[in-house]
């Protein structure tokens, strides 16, 4: 979302994230990936520090461009948060890296972008009993299924619980927000919004034959920040296709059914240029298409 008032203010803070053992089970075609989530944790980190009044748990047009490959060597990542501030008082971050090549030459990465609302927003969301269930006749996987076959992340990133339930409607499942390094401040724990998309991830793998990978997101809203150690229901809602990409919203709640985070136009896209593909016995059909193409 564009902001029409005037910039203030830009500026590049230094991002020093070290690398955990637990991150080291985040990868993709043999590459260590600094998951979406924990790079969004880290620029709310940052821009809350650097401007306390910042309302970092309401974003929004959020932008994963570029995956941030870790070395397999490495003990930090050295990046930079790069805040544009508008008089509305919404703040613009970008995560950035900057590689040196040839000697003094230098090229920069933008990895990922969005906004932090200018004012805490207050709303409504579904109430779990309408999340809590899928349309009709629901498809069981088991976690232990899913991870072996559909998203082989290693034991850190298995967060998912119990058998994930998949309609052409949407999936429901529990994830974990997993007691270990990782950071729950000031967004709560990473992991049960990162479960949330691995189940959107097979979603597309059984409906629509592809492998995809979150691009963003329009809107999400923190009503509450998830506690590690606790666990939650999530459901994942299909509602378009734009080109290659599947949309979705998603809604994470607690066991007495508040609601804790809703994530609007969740962007799943194909980054492997069709090199990864689902295995066969998860398809609902090779010609199974779903949602009327938007766009």
């Amino acid at each position: 979302m564009e902001d029409t008032s005037r910039l203030i203010e830009r500026i590049c803070l230094p991002l020093i994230i070290p690398v955990h053992p637990y991150l080291r089970d985040h990868h993709f075609e043999s590459k260590i990936i600094l998951p979406a989530v924990e790079e969004l944790q880290r620029l709310a980190a940052s821009a809350r520090a650097y401007r306390p009044d910042a309302d970092v748990k309401c974003m929004r047009s959020a932008r994963f461009d570029r995956f941030l490959n870790i070395e397999k060597d490495a003990d930090i990542i050295e990046a930079c948060n790069e805040l544009e501030v508008y008089e509305s008082g919404r703040i613009l971050s970008r995560l950035i890296t900057i590689d040196r090549i040839r000697g003094t030459m230098t090229r920069t990465k933008m990895h990922t972008v969005v906004s932090f609302a200018a004012e805490g927003e207050h709303f409504t969301g579904m109430p779990m009993d309408t999340t809590s269930a899928v349309e009709g006749f629901p498809y069981k996987i088991s976690s232990e299924k899913l991870y072996s076959d559909l998203v082989p992340f290693g034991p850190s990133y298995q967060n998912v619980r119990g058998d994930v339930l998949l309609s052409e409607s949407g999936a429901t499942a529990k994830v974990y927000a997993a007691i270990n390094q990782a950071p729950s401040e000031p967004l709560g724990s990473p992991f049960p919004l990162d479960g949330a998309l691995h189940i959107a991830c097979v979603w597309g793998q059984r409906y629509y034959n592809i492998v995809a990978f979150p691009g963003g997101f329009e809107e999400r809203i923190i009503i509450k920040p998830t506690v590690p150690g606790e666990t939650y229901h999530c459901r994942v809602s299909p509602v378009a296709v734009t080109g290659e990409s599947l949309l979705f919203d998603i809604w994470i709640h607690d066991v007495s059914g508040d609601l804790r985070e809703e994530i609007r136009g969740v962007i799943m896209k194909d980054v492997s240029g069709g090199r990864v593909k689902p295995p066969g016995w998860v398809l609902y059909s090779p010609l199974a298409r779903p949602l009327d193409k938007q766009g």
